[in-house]
Protein backbone atom coordinates (compact mmCIF):
# COMPACT_ATOMS: atom_id res chain seq x y z
CA UNK A 1 0.00 0.00 0.00
CA UNK A 2 1.38 3.42 -0.93
CA UNK A 3 0.45 6.33 1.35
CA UNK A 4 0.56 9.24 -1.05
CA UNK A 5 -1.93 11.76 -2.48
CA UNK A 6 -3.71 8.95 -4.35
CA UNK A 7 -4.12 6.75 -1.27
CA UNK A 8 -7.71 5.88 -0.48
CA UNK A 9 -9.47 2.78 0.71
CA UNK A 10 -12.79 1.75 2.16
CA UNK A 11 -12.77 -0.26 5.39
CA UNK A 12 -15.45 -1.74 7.61
CA UNK A 13 -15.85 -1.44 11.36
CA UNK A 14 -16.70 -4.55 13.38
CA UNK A 15 -20.38 -3.63 13.10
CA UNK A 16 -20.23 -3.23 9.30
CA UNK A 17 -20.03 0.58 9.30
CA UNK A 18 -18.17 1.74 6.18
CA UNK A 19 -15.36 4.31 6.37
CA UNK A 20 -13.39 5.96 3.58
CA UNK A 21 -9.72 6.47 4.45
CA UNK A 22 -7.33 8.90 2.77
CA UNK A 23 -4.61 11.38 3.65
CA UNK A 24 -5.75 14.68 5.16
CA UNK A 25 -5.95 17.56 2.66
CA UNK A 26 -5.75 21.33 3.05
CA UNK A 27 -9.42 21.62 2.07
CA UNK A 28 -10.48 19.50 5.09
CA UNK A 29 -10.60 22.46 7.47
CA UNK A 30 -14.42 22.55 7.57
CA UNK A 31 -14.49 18.79 8.26
CA UNK A 32 -12.23 19.35 11.28
CA UNK A 33 -14.38 22.20 12.62
CA UNK A 34 -17.55 20.12 12.27
CA UNK A 35 -15.87 16.98 13.62
CA UNK A 36 -14.73 18.79 16.76
CA UNK A 37 -18.35 19.66 17.54
CA UNK A 38 -19.34 15.95 17.47
CA UNK A 39 -16.77 14.84 20.08
CA UNK A 40 -17.50 14.81 23.79
CA UNK A 41 -15.47 17.02 26.12
CA UNK A 42 -13.81 13.86 27.54
CA UNK A 43 -12.76 12.61 24.08
CA UNK A 44 -11.30 16.03 23.26
CA UNK A 45 -9.59 16.28 26.65
CA UNK A 46 -7.98 12.85 26.23
CA UNK A 47 -6.75 13.73 22.72
CA UNK A 48 -5.53 17.30 23.29
CA UNK A 49 -4.63 16.95 27.01
CA UNK A 50 -6.72 20.04 27.73
CA UNK A 51 -10.20 21.36 26.91
CA UNK A 52 -10.58 22.08 23.19
CA UNK A 53 -13.71 24.12 22.40
CA UNK A 54 -12.51 25.19 18.93
CA UNK A 55 -9.51 25.29 16.60
CA UNK A 56 -7.67 28.50 15.81
CA UNK A 57 -6.86 29.33 12.18
CA UNK A 58 -3.21 28.40 12.86
CA UNK A 59 -4.23 25.04 14.36
CA UNK A 60 -6.46 24.25 11.37
CA UNK A 61 -3.60 25.06 9.02
CA UNK A 62 -1.25 22.79 10.99
CA UNK A 63 -3.79 19.96 11.17
CA UNK A 64 -4.73 19.99 7.49
CA UNK A 65 -1.72 21.21 5.51
CA UNK A 66 0.51 18.17 5.93
CA UNK A 67 3.54 16.89 4.05
CA UNK A 68 3.49 13.12 4.58
CA UNK A 69 7.28 12.91 4.58
CA UNK A 70 7.32 14.73 7.93
CA UNK A 71 3.65 14.91 8.97
CA UNK A 72 1.39 12.09 7.85
CA UNK A 73 -2.29 12.33 8.76
CA UNK A 74 -4.93 9.80 7.79
CA UNK A 75 -8.60 10.72 7.92
CA UNK A 76 -11.60 8.41 8.22
CA UNK A 77 -14.87 9.64 6.77
CA UNK A 78 -18.34 8.15 7.21
CA UNK A 79 -20.92 9.44 4.75
CA UNK A 80 -18.75 12.51 4.17
CA UNK A 81 -18.37 13.37 7.87
CA UNK A 82 -15.19 13.18 9.92
CA UNK A 83 -15.14 9.95 11.93
CA UNK A 84 -11.49 9.86 13.01
CA UNK A 85 -7.94 11.04 12.38
CA UNK A 86 -4.54 9.52 13.12
CA UNK A 87 -1.34 11.50 12.65
CA UNK A 88 2.40 11.26 13.17
CA UNK A 89 4.76 14.22 13.11
CA UNK A 90 8.47 13.54 12.68
CA UNK A 91 10.84 15.05 15.25
CA UNK A 92 13.38 17.41 13.68
CA UNK A 93 16.14 16.50 16.16
CA UNK A 94 15.72 12.73 15.80
CA UNK A 95 14.01 12.05 12.46
CA UNK A 96 13.67 8.29 13.00
CA UNK A 97 10.95 9.09 15.59
CA UNK A 98 7.58 10.82 15.46
CA UNK A 99 5.03 12.12 17.89
CA UNK A 100 1.63 10.58 17.21
CA UNK A 101 -1.97 11.12 18.11
CA UNK A 102 -5.38 9.85 17.21
CA UNK A 103 -9.03 10.70 17.77
CA UNK A 104 -12.23 8.84 16.92
CA UNK A 105 -15.61 10.55 17.16
CA UNK A 106 -17.67 9.24 20.05
CA UNK A 107 -20.33 7.68 17.83
CA UNK A 108 -17.70 5.47 16.15
CA UNK A 109 -15.75 4.36 19.21
CA UNK A 110 -15.70 0.68 20.09
CA UNK A 111 -16.16 -0.69 16.56
CA UNK A 112 -12.50 -1.02 15.54
CA UNK A 113 -11.93 2.26 13.71
CA UNK A 114 -9.12 3.26 16.09
CA UNK A 115 -7.33 -0.04 15.44
CA UNK A 116 -7.67 0.42 11.67
CA UNK A 117 -6.38 4.00 11.80
CA UNK A 118 -3.45 3.07 14.04
CA UNK A 119 -2.54 0.17 11.73
CA UNK A 120 -2.53 2.48 8.69
CA UNK A 121 -0.55 5.10 10.60
CA UNK A 122 2.07 2.48 11.58
CA UNK A 123 2.35 1.37 7.94
CA UNK A 124 2.46 4.89 6.50
CA UNK A 125 5.06 6.05 9.02
CA UNK A 126 7.31 3.07 8.27
CA UNK A 127 6.95 3.85 4.56
CA UNK A 128 8.28 7.36 5.29
CA UNK A 129 11.21 6.07 7.38
CA UNK A 130 9.90 6.48 10.93
CA UNK A 131 11.09 3.72 13.28
CA UNK A 132 9.55 4.86 16.58
CA UNK A 133 6.44 6.59 17.84
CA UNK A 134 6.65 8.61 21.01
CA UNK A 135 3.65 9.99 22.81
CA UNK A 136 2.02 11.02 26.03
CA UNK A 137 -1.45 10.47 27.32
CA UNK A 138 -3.39 10.64 30.54
CA UNK A 139 -3.04 7.57 32.72
CA UNK A 140 -6.85 7.43 32.80
CA UNK A 141 -7.17 7.04 29.00
CA UNK A 142 -8.03 3.34 29.25
CA UNK A 143 -9.29 3.04 25.67
CA UNK A 144 -5.94 4.10 24.23
CA UNK A 145 -4.03 1.89 26.69
CA UNK A 146 -6.10 -1.09 25.61
CA UNK A 147 -5.72 -0.30 21.92
CA UNK A 148 -1.93 0.00 22.03
CA UNK A 149 -1.55 -3.00 24.34
CA UNK A 150 -3.48 -5.21 21.92
CA UNK A 151 -1.54 -4.13 18.83
CA UNK A 152 1.22 -6.57 17.78
CA UNK A 153 4.03 -4.10 18.50
CA UNK A 154 6.66 -3.65 21.20
CA UNK A 155 5.86 -0.72 23.49
CA UNK A 156 7.74 0.76 26.45
CA UNK A 157 5.62 2.60 29.01
CA UNK A 158 6.69 5.14 31.66
CA UNK A 159 4.14 6.27 34.24
CA UNK A 160 4.76 9.76 35.62
CA UNK A 161 1.92 10.91 37.84
CA UNK A 162 -1.20 11.58 35.79
CA UNK A 163 0.52 11.05 32.44
CA UNK A 164 2.09 8.12 30.70
CA UNK A 165 4.85 8.33 28.12
CA UNK A 166 5.32 5.61 25.55
CA UNK A 167 7.77 4.58 22.87
CA UNK A 168 6.49 2.22 20.19
CA UNK A 169 9.01 0.28 18.11
CA UNK A 170 7.43 0.29 14.64
CA UNK A 171 10.00 -2.18 13.32
CA UNK A 172 8.47 -4.77 15.67
CA UNK A 173 5.00 -4.28 14.17
CA UNK A 174 3.54 -7.37 12.54
CA UNK A 175 0.34 -6.39 10.74
CA UNK A 176 -2.44 -8.91 10.53
CA UNK A 177 -3.30 -10.03 7.02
Amino acid sequence: MKFDAQYQETVLGKDGTSFDLRLVRAEDKDLFVEGLSRCSPLTLYNRFLSPKPKFSAAELKYLTECNPKNHVAIIALHEGLLAGVARAVRYVDHPDSADFGMIVSDEFQGIGLGRILLDRLFRASREYGVDYFEGEMFSTNHHMFNLIDTMPVQTEWLLAGQTVSMVIDLASYVPKA
